[in-house]
């Protein structure tokens, strides 16, 4: 078993949408004087650390409370707003990637906004973090 330095705790019951949840985090993982933006690179930033709250390299485990809850908030409804808000703001040569992923989460297939947290959270070395996530 690993041990932690830190462990921080999410709660679902705290937000029902993607920007709730990135309030949620800056609340969970910075002391405050660390503004962080409303998308997946901030959130990765956060994980990292050196935000006040852990530093880069400890181990730190994130128990999400309620993330059933999450998982149907951060569902294909979710995604779909996210991949449509992505397609406005996004790059010419990335419309066609995030197109096939606006399809798909319509369809309700492929990836939600919440497998891609989790995700992230079990990939730490692509992400070169130190944190890992217990599901409550």
């Amino acid at each position: 078993m690993k041990n932690y330095k830190e462990t921080l705790t999410i709660d679902g019951e705290h937000f029902n949408n993607l920007d709730g949840f990135y309030d949620e985090i800056a609340k969970v993982f910075t002391d405050g004087s660390y503004p962080i933006g409303h998308s997946l690179d901030a959130f990765i930033d956060l994980l990292i650390g050196g935000n006040g709250v852990y530093n880069v390299g400890d181990n730190v485990l994130v128990r999400w409370k309620n993330s059933s809850k999450s998982r149907k908030d951060l569902g294909y409804n979710a995604t779909v707003k996210y991949y449509e808000d992505k397609i406005k703001l996004c790059h010419s040569s990335n419309t066609k990637n995030f197109q096939k992923k606006l399809d798909d989460a319509k369809l309700n297939t492929g990836d939600t906004i919440f497998d891609i947290i989790c995700k992230i959270f079990k990939e730490p070395d692509i992400y070169e973090h130190s944190c890992s996530l217990e599901l409550k």
